[in-house]
This record gives structure tokens, C-alpha cells and sequence, in this order.
């Protein structure tokens, strides 16, 4: 099992950062929430701190766990972690998605999430103010 931590950036104005994945692989031109897969030695919340620097540019703070979750793709299952998180420093860059944006949570189920994300998308735009 693939084990991911991913992070809901949420600005001053409530808004989330959401991500265009880019061509090629599983969930091609899909939203997503920034983050990636755990490597060796590191915790989860270390691991979304490391990748929104490497995906965004962005120095984050994790606040918490915002949910958890098992998907199993068809050629892997994925454990998700993802973290309540904001920017400490750096204005978000697109390094490695197709597309970088600031949407309110009501509006999350405009954009076609990976299907990992959708239950996550669904709680976040039913909780919105």
C-alpha cells in the first residue's frame, strides 16, 4: 500500500488551493489537493511540508488531521492522510501541476477531483459558511 499526505491550504478568506494534475498517469488534468507519497524516514506532516515546497514553492504549517482515507485505484491502493494546513511564507508557484487555484468551498464540486479526493471534496463543500 501507497501511503500519501496531502494538504488543505486555506487562505485568509477561507478559500482552499486546489491543483491541476498535468498529462499522463492515473488522474490526468484532475484536481487534487497538493501532496505526494511518504518517503523513508519521514511523518506525515513532514512529508506535506515537503512536498507543497517542492510542488508549490510554499512553506506550510500543519494544523491537524483533516481526514483519512483507504482508494484503491486499479493498480495500487493508497492510504491518504490530509492535513488542515496554511502558507507561512512563498505565494503558491506552478512547478509540477497544469493549473493552480484559489476556490471557495462551496464551489469545490465545480472542478473534477481524483476520485481519492471526492469524499473529502463532498464533507468540505457541505461544511462551508
Amino acid at each position: 500500500m501507497t501511503t500519501v499526505a496531502a494538504a488543505v491550504l486555506k487562505n485568509e478568506q477561507g478559500e482552499i488551493l486546489i491543483c491541476q494534475r498535468g498529462a499522463g498517469g492515473s488522474c490526468a488534468y484532475l484536481w487534487e489537493f497538493p501532496g505526494g507519497k511518504l518517503e523513508p524516514g519521514e511523518t506525515l506532516e513532514q512529508c506535506a511540508v515537503r512536498e507543497c515546497r517542492e510542488e508549490l514553492n510554499v512553506d506550510i504549517a500543519v494544523k491537524g488531521v483533516l481526514s483519512e482515507s483507504v482508494y484503491e485505484y486499479p493498480e495500487r491502493k493508497i492510504q491518504f492522510t490530509f492535513f488542515s494546513s496554511e502558507i507561512k511564507q512563498g505565494n503558491p508557484l506552478l512547478k509540477v501541476h497544469s493549473a493552480i487555484k484559489w476556490v471557495k468551498p462551496a464551489e469545490l464540486k465545480q472542478y473534477p477531483f481524483c476520485p481519492a479526493d471526492q469524499e473529502l471534496v463532498e464533507s468540505l463543500s457541505q461544511n462551508s459558511e
